[in-house]
């Protein structure tokens, strides 16, 4: 795998670096990965009860550009909230005008939450312009009447420099919008070899964290 943020689970990784873009494979493909961190953030929020978190999921490729997946990671221990997240996803890849360009479906589910309150829908379009990754995000549907009511939206942009030694420099700016509240905007450096990675992600309003995160692919 990966790094273990959803931005670079294995879906994500797609929408970043955009390699499962340029081309597609003969017959269907079916991969696994595991991955284990720190400290679970995505768009720059902690997730869960901000502790460990281990993960793991399958994916799916078709071979025709079509793919699709899904992803377990856990949330701590909570008596009030779920203690893991599931997600599910499809994806079409392509090339417009020698550009890549992916579009998607992710389905984000707590099981163990009263009513399935937190779960909800994102629509996705990616691509990649001089090495750097662009995703846009827009929400779909959500189980919440409020959050649903928000038409909320994130912009997600990363770039990928390769350094000495097999370390490679990774680079993240992300906006999240709602039409009730203000933007959020969040940022992040990671540095990787080989299965490790050691990010420094900050939050408008919140500390600056440290992660370090082990992600595996078979």
């Amino acid at each position: 795998m990966q790094k273990f943020t959803k931005t670079t689970r294995t879906l994500a990784a797609l929408l970043v670096s955009g390699t499962a873009l340029t081309g597609v494979a003969s017959a269907a493909e079916i991969t696994g990965n595991v991955g284990a961190t720190t400290d679970y953030i995505w768009r720059g929020n902690v997730q869960g009860s901000g502790g460990a978190s281990l993960s793991g999921g399958i994916d799916i490729d078709f071979g025709n550009g079509l793919a699709a997946g899904t992803w377990v990671g856990t949330l701590g221990d909570s008596d009030t909230s779920a203690n893991y997240e599931q997600d599910l996803y499809v994806s079409y890849s392509t090339e417009i005008a020698g550009y890549p360009l992916e579009v998607g479906y992710i389905s984000y589910m707590y099981p163990g939450v009263a009513d399935s309150a937190d779960d909800f829908e994102d629509f996705y379009v990616s691509t990649s312009v001089a090495g750097i990754g662009i995703s846009y995000y827009m929400l779909v549907s959500a189980e919440s009447a409020t959050m649903d009511a928000d038409e909320g939206t994130y912009l997600s942009v990363d770039y990928d420099y390769e350094l000495d030694d097999g370390w490679t420099m990774s680079l993240h700016y992300g906006m999240e919008s709602f039409d009730n509240s203000e933007d959020d905007e969040d940022t992040s450096i990671s540095l990787s070899k080989g299965d490790m990675t050691f990010t420094v992600s900050g939050d408008e309003g919140d500390d600056t964290r440290a992660i370090v995160s082990w992600g595996a692919s078979f």
